[in-house]
């Protein structure tokens, strides 16, 4: 299986460059975004994370079938908008502005935790509630993202196998759906319980 996966990487590598550069830019743009904001809205953002670290440092009951629910909705909501873009004659663009947004969320939620709270706690809630489920909803999002740009790329040049590659295109989108499922759990029920464990650091 790691062998099929590593020879289709290598085969598809150039749309994976370039999916990761735009997620990289779209980082980028998160952390310049963040730097130039007006001091009222670094003290929004700033008094917002203050609530949470108060509200996890106040209990632990936290409700994590709504979280895990919303955290599905979200991701899946996400997948199914990049799947149906790949179905389009206009996907091929779109698919590349939904990576730099997803890049540009990543990047501004970690400036904003950095900037806004104290460097090491900052730190401590980047490493705790986001890099865990990211290593898995990345590769994900990733993998329904390239196969959008080459069916788009089919639908360019009217192939006559276009039905074969959108019945791929769909089984992959419900292999990311699964991946993403999965980085909802590891959000919910490992990265939650990790920063309730770490909350007296907070």
């Amino acid at each position: 299986m790691k062998k099929v996966l590593y020879e289709y990487i290598l085969r598809n590598k150039k749309n994976y460059i370039i999916l990761s550069i735009l997620f990289l830019i779209g980082i980028v743009l998160g952390i310049i975004i963040i730097n130039n904001l007006s001091n009222d809205i670094k003290t929004e953002i700033n008094e917002y994370l203050d609530n949470v670290v108060s509200n996890i440092k106040g209990q632990n009951q936290i409700n994590k079938f709504d979280m895990l629910i919303l955290s599905i909705k979200d991701n899946v909501s996400y997948i199914l908008l990049i799947w149906f873009l790949g179905c389009t004659i206009v996907g091929g663009c779109l698919i590349y502005l939904a990576i730099i947004y997803k890049g540009f969320a990543i990047g501004y939620t970690c400036a904003a935790l950095v900037a806004s709270i104290e460097s090491k706690v900052g730190i401590m809630l980047i490493l705790s509630t986001f890099v865990l489920q990211n290593m898995i909803l990345i590769p994900g999002i990733f993998l329904i993202a390239e196969n959008g740009i080459k069916l788009y790329k089919g639908i360019c040049k009217k192939c006559t196998y276009l039905k074969e590659e959108v019945i791929r295109h769909s089984i992959i989108m419900l292999i990311s759906i699964m991946i993403v499922i999965i980085s909802s759990l590891i959000e919910v029920y490992v990265s939650v319980n990790l920063l309730i464990f770490l909350k007296e650091f907070l």
